[in-house]
C-alpha cells in the first residue's frame, strides 16, 4: 500500500479521470491504468474468553443463571475439537491476564487465542470437563461461589478444590463469597440476585446504604473469600467474575420494560456503581475481573478493555457447534456490537460520525444519540426530545450524522404516509451532552438521506438512490453516474476525504470515491451490509448490519499500486 494513500488520492485520480466498476465488455481508457481503493481490516490482538457452567447430561438448577447454564459433555468435546481443528490455541488464564495487562507482548500470543472459564463451582465441571480438557491440552479457570462450596448439592467442596489445584488443569478464582445470593433492595422485602450491583436496604435504619457503605460491603466480601479459600487452594486468588456479569454498568429496568432482547438488561437500583466496585476489587487485592459481556457490546477481550471489566462469551446448550463457530467468526475482527439496548428495549443503531477521540452513533428509530470511544464502547447515551418534534408519533428515522467544529448535524428521514417530513437538526457539543441549536425542514426531495458530510464548507447529502444534494442550500447538485459504465443502485453513508466524497454502494458492495456531481473517481470492494461511514486520515470507520450482529469496524484505506 502506498505511503499517505488518502492524502494524495483525490488529486492524483482526478487528474487521470478514471471510472471504476466497469460493466462486462466495456473498457477503461487505454492510456491510464485504473486506480482502485484498497481497504484493509484493522486487526487488534484479542483473546477469546469463553464461559461455561455445568458439563452434564443431567444438570442441576437447569434454569438458573444467564442463558442455559449447562452443556452436555459430548457437546463440550465437539466444541473444543472444532476450535482446535480451526487453529484456535488454548492458553492459560495467567497468559491471558499477562497479555491484557501489558506484561506479555502481542507477538507472544497465538493469533487465535482462547481461554476457558467456568462459573459457579458446579462439580460436574470438575468430573466431566477435566478429561476433555486433558484431551485437547487445555486448561480452565473455575470462578466458584464461596457460600455454596460444600453446602449445596452438586457444588464443589474443599476436597474437590484441593484435587483441582493439584491437577495442573484448573486455576481456582473468586465468584464472590455471596455470589448469586439475594440482596434486600427495598423496604417491602424486595430482593435482587444482583448482590454486587445494588445498594442494600438497611431495614433497621429504614434507608439504603451509602455508596461508601456499598463499597465496604463488597470489599469485605471479596477479602472474606480470599481468607477462606487461599489456604484450601494453596494459591493466590486475585481474579473475580461478576455474578450474572453485573458490575453496576446498567440502570434499573423501568416498569413494563422487556429484558428479553439480544443481551441481558441491567438490574442496578442506582446508576454508576461501577467505579466503587472497581475500587473495592483493587483494595481487596484483585488484579482483574470478568463480566459475561457488557450488554450491547459483545466482543473479544483486548488491551482496550478495562482490566476490571473484561468480556467473556457464553454459549447455549440448544445451539449447534456450527452456530457457535459462526457467532465467533462474526467477532473475528476489530469489531464491537453496537449498544442496542436502552430502557430494556431493543433499538437498532447505524449512523455514526467521528469527533476527535470519540464517535457519535444514533438509533435509527428512536431519538437516541450515543457517545462511544474510538473502539466503539459506550460512554454515554442521550435522549434528545428535539428529535421527536413534529414527528406526530412517527419514528425518529435518523438517517445520517455529521460532525464539524464542535457541531453535530442530524438528518432525519421522512415517514411514509406523510406523518413526518425530513428535518436537519444542529446540536452543540461543547457542553457535554448535545444541546439543540436549530432545526430546519428539508424539501421532499431530501426525504431519504442516508449520509451527510462537510466538504469545502458545504454540507452535502446523499440519498439511497445516489442523488447528491447541497443540504443547506436545499438543492440537488449531482448523482452517482448510472449507465453502461456503472451499474449501481442503493447507497449508504457519506464522508469527505481530501477534496472528494466517499460513499458505499450496498448493491455492488463497493466503496466509491466521487465528486459532488457524482462522477466516480475510484472504487474498492468491501463486502457486508454497510450502513454508515466515518473517516479520519486513512482510517475508515464502518457501521455494518451483518447477519449475526450490528457491528462497528475499522479499515485502513489507500490506493493499489499500478501494475
Amino acid at each position: 500500500m502506498e505511503e499517505g494513500g488518502m492524502r494524495n488520492l483525490a488529486l492524483s485520480i482526478v487528474a487521470i479521470g478514471v471510472l471504476l466498476g466497469l460493466a462486462p465488455g466495456s473498457a477503461a481508457p487505454a492510456a491510464v491504468a485504473p486506480k482502485k481503493l484498497v481497504l484493509t481490516l484493522v486487526r487488534e490482538p484479542t483473546v477469546r474468553i469463553l464461559m461455561f457452567h455445568q458439563v452434564s447430561n443431567h444438570p442441576i438448577e437447569p434454569n438458573v443463571g444467564i442463558g442455559t447454564p449447562w452443556m452436555a459433555p459430548q457437546r463440550f468435546n465437539d466444541l473444543l475439537h472444532a476450535l482446535a481443528q480451526r487453529g484456535y490455541h488454548f492458553i492459560t488464564m495467567q497468559e491471558t491476564v499477562a497479555f491484557l495487562s501489558g506484561r506479555l507482548s502481542a507477538g507472544s500470543l497465538p493469533r487465535r487465542s482462547v481461554t476457558l472459564t467456568f462459573d459457579d463451582g458446579y462439580r460436574s465441571a470438575w468430573t466431566e470437563a477435566t478429561p476433555i480438557l486433558r484431551r485437547y491440552h487445555a486448561s480452565a479457570t473455575m470462578f466458584f461461589e464461596g457460600h455454596a462450596t460444600g453446602s449445596i448439592h452438586g457444588r464443589l467442596d474443599d476436597a474437590d478444590l484441593r484435587a483441582m489445584a493439584r491437577s495442573g488443569i484448573w486455576s481456582l478464582q473468586s465468584h464472590g463469597f455471596a455470589g448469586h445470593s439475594d440482596l434486600l433492595v427495598g423496604p417491602h422485602g424486595e430482593l435482587s440476585p444482583y448482590w454486587y450491583a445494588n445498594l442494600q436496604w438497611l431495614s433497621r435504619e429504614r434507608r439504603f446504604e451509602t455508596i461508601a457503605e456499598f463499597e465496604r460491603r463488597v470489599q469485605n466480601d471479596l477479602v472474606h473469600f480470599r481468607h477462606a479459600f487461599e489456604p484450601v487452594t494453596g494459591a493466590r486468588i486475585d481474579l473475580f467474575a461478576y455474578p450474572s456479569g453485573e458490575y453496576g454498568q446498567n440502570a434499573a429496568l423501568p416498569p413494563g420494560a422487556n429484558p428479553q432482547t439480544n443481551t441481558q438488561a441491567g438490574h442496578s437500583n442506582v446508576p454508576n456503581l461501577t467505579p466503587s466496585i472497581f475500587r473495592a476489587l483493587k483494595n481487596a487485592g484483585f488484579v482483574a475481573a470478568f463480566s459475561v459481556y457488557d450488554p450491547g457490546h459483545v466482543h473479544f477481550a483486548s488491551r482496550s478493555d478495562n482490566l476490571y471489566a473484561l468480556p467473556r462469551i457464553g454459549f447455549s446448550a440448544s445451539a449447534s457447534v456450527a452456530q457457535d463457530l459462526r457467532s465467533m467468526d462474526s467477532l473475528e475482527t476489530k469489531g464491537i456490537e453496537f449498544p442496542e439496548i436502552e430502557d430494556g428495549q431493543f433499538t437498532a443503531v447505524a449512523p455514526i460520525a467521528l469527533d476527535g477521540g470519540h464517535l457519535y452513533a444514533a438509533a435509527t428509530t428512536r431519538p437516541l444519540i450515543y457517545l462511544l470511544d474510538r473502539h466503539g464502547r459506550r460512554i454515554a447515551a442521550f435522549r434528545e426530545p428535539a428529535l421527536e418534534r413534529g414527528r406526530a408519533g412517527a419514528p425518529a428515522a435518523i438517517g445520517a450524522l455529521a460532525v464539524e467544529k464542535h457541531r453535530l448535524w442530524v438528518a432525519q428521514q421522512a415517514v411514509v404516509g406523510g406523518r413526518a417530513a425530513p428535518v436537519l437538526s444542529e446540536f452543540s457539543l461543547l457542553h457535554g451532552a448535545p444541546r439543540i441549536e436549530s432545526r430546519r425542514m428539508l424539501p421532499a426531495a431530501m426525504s431519504w438521506l442516508v449520509g451527510i458530510a462537510w466538504l469545502d464548507g458545504n454540507l452535502y447529502g446523499i440519498d439511497d438512490g445516489g442523488e447528491i444534494f447541497d443540504v443547506l442550500r436545499a438543492r440537488r447538485v449531482g448523482a452517482i453516474v448510472h449507465g453502461a459504465s456503472y451499474q449501481g443502485g442503493r447507497f449508504a453513508g457519506l464522508v469527505a476525504g481530501d477534496g472528494a466524497l466517499i460513499t458505499y454502494d450496498r448493491r455492488m458492495q463497493r466503496i466509491l470515491l466521487v465528486t459532488p456531481r457524482g462522477t466516480i473517481r475510484a472504487a474498492g470492494a468491501l463486502r457486508g451490509d454497510v450502513r454508515s461511514l466515518a473517516l479520519e486520515g486513512n482510517d475508515l470507520f464502518v457501521s455494518r448490519w451483518d447477519t449475526a450482529r450490528h457491528m462497528f469496524r475499522i479499515y485502513t484505506m489507500g490506493t493499489a499500486k499500478s501494475k
